[in-house]
């Protein structure tokens, strides 16, 4: 049930937050590519804090920002029992502190082969934090490194909790 817009939504761990910034030449490209006004995602984690692979400062645990948050979705009972902590743990032993996959992202937009492996864009990181934690947003045989920030407002997986007005 989408609930009405507010400035701060209740936040859950696990829910994702899509972003988008109109005044961004990079979230515009991204944005232009995948048809949707969506170019970020990031990972609610609990503490004011999120989970994500922020442009140019890779993956890593941050502060919760409200700013250009345009969408909060929560995982949907049908694809699994999301476990946060299973996740955490991935996060913390395989992820933080990989860099930003750049050259992933222009694979992406381009369409062809993938990424650096030890790196990782934001909707891949994503894609893998939800998998690991026993979440299936995506069909297994979708690899992350095809997968885009609006994908997972379109996917039946998650429900949409609030919009930005």
């Amino acid at each position: 049930m989408l609930m009405e817009a507010n400035p701060k939504p209740e936040l859950l761990p696990g829910d994702a937050l899509l972003y988008y910034h109109a005044g961004s030449v990079f979230d515009i490209i991204i944005a232009l590519k995948i048809w949707c006004e969506v170019a970020h995602i990031e990972i609610y984690s609990g503490q004011s804090m999120s989970v994500a692979s922020r442009n140019g400062l890779g993956v890593n645990l941050y502060p919760l920002r409200w700013a250009d948050l345009a969408w909060v979705l929560r995982p949907a009972p049908c694809c699994g029992e999301l476990s946060v902590e299973r996740a955490m743990h991935w996060f913390r032993r395989r992820a933080q502190g990989q860099k930003y996959d750049w050259l992933g992202l222009l694979c992406f937009t381009l369409a062809v082969k993938r990424g650096d492996p030890h790196r990782m864009f934001c909707s891949e990181f994503a894609t893998r934090w939800y998998r690991e934690g026993g979440f299936r947003p995506f069909s297994d045989e979708t690899d992350a490194d095809h997968v885009a920030p609006a994908q997972f407002l379109q996917s039946p997986a998650f429900t949409p909790v609030w919009k930005a007005k």
